[in-house]
Formats: structure tokens, sequence, C-alpha cells
């Protein structure tokens, strides 16, 4: 990599669930961490016009990290012109279905019966890709000085947890906490992807690393951070950004948790930006929804953005698109349009401080 060069990051609107495109416009690489909506990473790659899709990484075997792995695998051809290189994941040596999450926001659907034979199936069709193309398939480890890619992008990303001797011991507090925990590195600022890493596998994380500072945080499982305090976080990473993929309309999973914006709220130095609203932001949000997507299509028509939306729940930041370079830049959402034509018309109980 030459001295100066941006990496671009994308956390897309996926409604239920976490995906995040990490880009070298410059050199027309990306690579996809976790994918649980195919046709909304297509969307995205094909504005950014991306030629060499050098893996697909899954933070941790949660249905709603990687329902549409296969899905995408098998469409990136006739989709972008291109293949997928390498699939990056750790799965169990007993090829069991992965136990669920704790607090069962890795359900996709309500229906308990559906949500299992989707886990089921999903599940089965990830692990007959790897029998299959057995070459290209990878564990996701720290072992590696870099991620096990080709091209530009193992300079870029780094892999901070999990390491192969720590897998059993974090098994045991939770499959949250075997979560890919990557560091993504422009020319001179830095973002640090959580996944859904929970306090206490973050506490295992910080007895490794010494220094966790980063100018983005995404802040890990939705927004949730349980019993335990956000400043531990807060304070260990010092963002000045970040980012939450909202995963949940707020009253089923108490997703981003109340004290975790309490604690935002008195930061004025970070910008939050939370990929979709939630019932605590505003009341009659399906009625809302239609509002706010008007406002991001005619934006889209002003400012020439990308328009990347699920067809789940209602965005607010919508697909957050950031630029690290020698400082941030924020692609989206453009900060007065955020605030002023979504937050403060749209959302009259938000709790992000502005």
């Amino acid at each position: 990599m030459t001295s100066s060069y941006t990496v671009r990051v994308a956390f897309l609107d996926v409604g239920q669930g976490d995906s995040i495109v990490v880009s070298i416009p410059a050199t027309q690489e990306a690579v996809i961490v976790d994918c649980p909506d195919a046709v909304v990473v297509f969307e995205y790659l094909r504005s950014q016009n991306i030629r060499h899709i050098r893996g697909l990484l899954i933070t941790h075997l949660h249905l709603d990290h990687f329902k549409d792995t296969v899905k995408f695998l098998e469409n990136c051809s006739t989709q972008l012109g291109t293949q997928c290189e390498r699939l990056i994941f750790n799965w169990p040596s007993n090829r069991k279905v992965p136990p669920p999450d704790a607090d069962h926001h890795d359900r996709i659907s309500p229906s308990d019966r559906h949500n299992e034979r989707q886990k089921r199936t999903a599940y089965q069709e990830l692990l007959s890709w790897t029998d299959m193309y057995e070459d290209d398939c990878l564990p996701l480890t720290r072992e590696r000085d870099q991620t096990p890619l080709t091209g530009s992008i193992p300079h870029i990303i780094k892999i901070l947890q999990p390491s192969h001797g720590q897998m059993g011991k974090l098994l045991e507090m939770g499959l949250n906490n075997t979560s890919a925990i990557l560091r993504v590195e422009g020319s001179g600022t830095s973002a640090l992807l959580t996944a859904d890493i929970e306090p206490t596998g973050w506490r295992e994380l910080q007895q490794r690393n010494s220094n966790l500072h980063s100018d983005i945080l995404k802040f890990p499982h939705h927004g949730a951070w349980k019993d335990a305090d956000p400043d531990e976080i807060l304070d260990s990473v010092q963002p000045s950004v970040v980012v939450i993929s909202v995963g949940s309309d707020g009253t089923r999973y108490d997703h981003p948790n109340a004290h975790v914006f309490q604690a935002l709220a008195v930061r004025p130095e970070i910008r939050l930006l939370c990929t979709q609203a939630t019932s605590q932001c505003g009341s009659d949000m399906p009625h809302v929804r239609s509002k706010v997507i008007k406002e991001f299509e005619q934006a889209t028509e002003t400012h020439a953005v990308p328009l990347i939306r699920t067809t789940r729940g209602c965005p607010c930041a919508g697909t957050v698109i950031l630029d690290l370079a020698d400082q941030i830049r924020v692609i989206q959402p453009e900060i007065m349009f955020h605030h002023d034509r979504i937050i403060r018309q749209h959302f009259h109980h938000h709790k992000c401080a502005i």
C-alpha cells in the first residue's frame, strides 16, 4: 500500500442482522464481513464498481450473520461478473447446528419452527459448500498476522480475536463471544468491528490487546451490552464515530439498550449513527418508514449517493459509508440531511445527542 490511501467501510442496512463491506476504491477490491441479505450486498457492490471480491468472512455462526452466504457465493459471478475468492469462518468440529443466541436475537423469523428450519438449511448449505470447495474455505483465527486473503486487503485488516487456542474458552461464554474482532486500518485512521461480542468476550480481548483505540467503533451486538457498563468499551476504544447496526424494532430484544444510548448521549464528541430507528425513537413506525424512505430517495437524486436499503425496518442513518484515510470522512449520511430531515422531523423521541 502507498503511504496515503483510502479504505471504505460500509455498514449495510440489512434490517435484522449485520453486514459490512470493506473496500479499497483505488484498487476496486472488497471483502464482505457477514451476509444475512445477499441482495443488499450485491446492490452495494455494484454501486461501488467493485471488481475483485477477495473473500466473505463470517464472524460467527448465528443466522442473522450468515443466512445468505451460499446465495451470495452461488450468484456472485452472474451478479458481479467475478467470483468470491475465499470463504473464511470457524466451523465446529462436530458439524452440529450451532446453539442459538441467548436472547434469541439470531432469529430471522418470528415462528420458532420456521426459524429452526431456516437455520438448519442455511447451516447445511454452508457445510456442503465447504465440502465442495475445500481449498477455498479457510478458518478464521488470529494465528495469521493478516487475513488469509489476496491482493491489498490483507494489509488493511487484522484479526484481533479469536485465536485457535481461545475458541473453547470463548464458546463456553456463548457463541457470540467467538465473534471475529477485526481492526480495519486506513493510512491514518482505523475502525474496530466487534460483531456480537459480549462483555465477557470483550474483557478477554482487552487482556490480550493493550491498545484498542480506534476512530470508528461498530458497537457490539446491535447496541446490546447486557447489564455491563458501556463506558468500559467507550473508554477503551475512544471513538469519534459509533455505528450501531440495528437488528430489530427495539421492542422484542430491547436493542439498542437504553443505557447504551445514555452513555453515548453524555459524550458529545462522539457522532452516533444507527442504521435504523426503532420504536424507542418514535411511534407508528410503519407510517414513518414510508416518509423516511421518500426523504432518502430525494436525497439520492440530489447528492447522487447510493440508496441501499432493505425491506425490513425503518432507516435512520441507513447504510453508513465511511472513508478511512488521513482523517475520517462520512460519505453517507450527510450530517445536515441526517439531523434535520430525518432525525428532527421524523423521530420525536430519538435517543441521539444532536
